[in-house]
C-alpha cells in the first residue's frame, strides 16, 4: 500500500504553487524527455534526449544547500551500484540553490561560477555519478517540474517512465527492475563510503554591527549583474516584504556575501565596502547610500547586511545599485565596483533563505501555539491543516508537493480516492493560502482561515 501510494504520488507532486503550476507545469512523469541543452562537469554543451538515447538513465536533481539531497543521494549511490552493470547510466543534475546563504554559498552568476559549485559537491558529497549542470535559466528545471530532489528514470527511446520529488530507494530499485531486470547484487547505503554531512545550523538572524534581523515571510527578489561573466567576488543578495512588492511602499533587504566558491573575503585593512541605489522618479530610498562596519581582525567572511525604507506612490519595477568594495582572495586584493538591477519581484526559482524566513514559532518550536491549533485540527472545510504532519523536510514550511503527498495518504487511509478533483481542490487551497506566493506556506499561513 505504501509503495502504491508513493508512486502514485509521483504523477501529482510537484514543487511550485497552483499559479506557478500553470505557467511552469507539475513534476513531469510521463511523456518524451525535454530536448533541452545541460553541461557535462567540463562545461561542454550536451543535448539532454542525445546523451540519454539508446540507454536507461537515472537523472537526480540536486545542489549544495539542499540537506535532503545530501541525505537522499546516496541512494543513487548505491542503486548505480547495482545496476550500472545492466546497463543504466546515472547522473546528478546540478541546479540553482535550494537554500541561497547555507554554508555561505550564494547563487553562481554565470556557468564557470556554477561548475564550480558542482566540483564543490562532488567533492563534499564524494559522489561517485557524474555531474550534469542545468542551463543558468533552469531549462531542465523548468520543463521537467523539477523540485531540489528529484529523480527520473528515462528510458532508450527518450520517454520518462518513472518520476519521483524525492528519492525512494524502493521505488527507484522497483522501476529499475521493471526496466532492465534484478540486479546482481543488493547495495545499502551502508555499504559504501560515503561522508556523513551534518544537518547545517540555522544562520544568524538578529541584529549587530554587520547584520540585521529579518522577519518572517520575506520574498527572495530577482536580481541581474550588469555584467554577468566578469567575477563579483562578492554577491548581492535582496528580499523585500509583502507591503513593496503589492503597493510599492515597504522594507527592501540586501546583503552582500564574500562567495566561497572564489574563497572570497572582506579586507578590513582597506575601505569598507559602500552601496549606492538610483530609483526612478518618486521612488524615495532611504538610505540610498551606506558603508558597512568594519569587521574584527584584518579580514572575516562575514556578510553586511542592510535595511532600506522605500515609498512609492504604486509598484515599480526595478532599482539600480553600485557597490564599491575591495574584491580579495588568498590571491589577490583589488579595489571593484559592480553594478546590479534589482527587480521587485519574486525570483521565482523554488529556493528560500535556509533558517530565515519560517514563520513564527510557538512554545513548542513549531508554530503549534501561536497557530492555536494542535496537530490534530482541521480547517473548516474538514480537512487537516497541520505543519507538524506535512512539513516532511522539516525546515518549518511546507510545499505544495508536500501537501498533495499528505492529503493523498490521509484519503488512503480512510479508504477515499484521491482523484483530480480533489488535488485541484488541495491546489487551489495551497494558492490561496501562500499569501506572498513565495510557493510554501507559513505556519501562520496554514492557519489563515479561506
Amino acid at each position: 500500500m505504501i509503495k502504491k501510494y508513493y508512486l502514485t504520488m509521483a504523477l501529482v507532486g510537484c514543487f511550485f504553487s497552483f499559479t506557478q503550476i500553470q505557467a511552469q507545469g507539475m513534476l513531469k512523469s510521463s511523456g518524451t524527455l525535454p530536448n533541452v541543452s545541460v553541461f557535462d562537469s567540463q562545461g561542454n554543451a550536451l543535448k539532454l534526449k542525445e546523451l540519454c538515447q539508446g540507454k536507461y538513465t537515472v537523472l537526480a536533481s540536486g545542489c549544495l544547500t539542499c540537506p535532503e539531497f545530501h541525505k537522499s543521494y546516496k541512494e543513487v549511490e548505491a542503486a548505480n551500484h547495482d545496476f550500472k552493470s545492466k546497463g543504466v547510466q546515472f547522473y546528478y543534475v546540478y541546479k540553482s540553490l535550494r537554500h541561497p546563504e547555507l554554508g555561505g554559498y550564494v547563487e553562481a552568476q554565470n556557468m564557470s561560477e556554477r561548475l564550480l559549485q558542482l566540483a564543490e559537491a562532488q567533492r563534499q558529497l564524494g559522489t561517485k555519478v557524474p555531474w550534469l549542470a542545468d542551463t543558468l535559466d533552469d531549462a531542465l528545471r523548468i520543463s521537467l517540474g523539477a523540485n531540489s530532489q528529484s529523480v527520473y528514470l528515462i528510458s532508450p527511446q527518450g520517454d520518462i517512465v518513472y518520476a519521483q520529488g524525492n528519492t525512494r530507494r524502493d521505488d527507484l530499485r522497483q522501476a529499475l527492475i521493471k526496466a532492465v531486470g534484478e540486479p546482481q547484487t543488493v547495495t545499502e547505503v551502508a555499504d559504501l563510503t560515503l561522508p556523513t554531512i551534518q544537518r547545517p545550523s540555522r544562520l544568524i538572524n538578529e541584529d549587530s554591527n554587520l547584520g540585521v534581523k529579518r522577519p518572517e515571510g520575506l520574498t527572495i527578489l530577482k536580481i541581474t549583474p550588469t555584467k554577468p561573466d566578469d567575477t563579483y567576488y562578492v554577491k548581492l543578495r535582496a528580499e523585500a516584504d509583502d507591503s513593496l512588492l503589492t503597493t510599492g511602499t515597504g522594507r527592501l533587504f540586501i546583503g552582500f556575501y564574500p562567495d566561497p566558491i572564489h574563497d572570497a573575503h572582506w579586507n578590513n585593512l582597506t575601505p569598507p565596502m559602500q552601496y549606492t541605489i538610483t530609483s526612478p522618479t518618486g521612488v524615495v530610498v532611504n538610505p540610498k547610500t551606506a558603508t558597512a562596519v568594519i569587521g574584527e581582525g584584518d579580514s572575516d567572511t562575514l556578510p553586511r547586511q542592510f535595511w532600506i525604507d522605500i515609498s512609492a506612490d504604486e509598484p515599480f519595477d526595478s532599482l539600480d545599485l553600485q557597490l564599491n568594495y575591495y574584491g580579495c582572495t588568498p590571491d589577490l586584493c583589488m579595489a571593484l565596483s559592480h553594478q546590479y538591477t534589482v527587480f521587485i519581484k519574486n525570483e521565482d526559482r523554488g529556493a528560500r533563505t535556509y533558517g530565515m524566513n519560517k514563520g513564527q514559532k510557538g512554545k513548542n518550536g513549531k508554530g503549534g501555539k501561536d497557530s492555536k491549533r494542535d496537530k490534530n485540527s482541521k480547517n473548516k472545510r474538514g480537512m487537516p491543516l497541520s505543519l507538524d504532519q506535512m512539513d516532511a523536510d522539516d525546515d518549518q514550511k511546507v510545499s505544495l508537493e508536500e501537501m498533495l503527498i499528505f492529503y493523498k495518504k490521509s484519503q488512503a487511509e480512510q479508504g477515499r480516492e484521491f482523484d483530480e478533483i480533489a488535488q485541484q481542490r488541495v491546489q487551489k487551497r495551497f494558492s490561496r493560502l501562500d499569501s506572498n506566493q513565495d510557493s510554501f506556506l507559513s505556519a501562520q499561513e496554514l492557519v489563515a482561515r479561506e
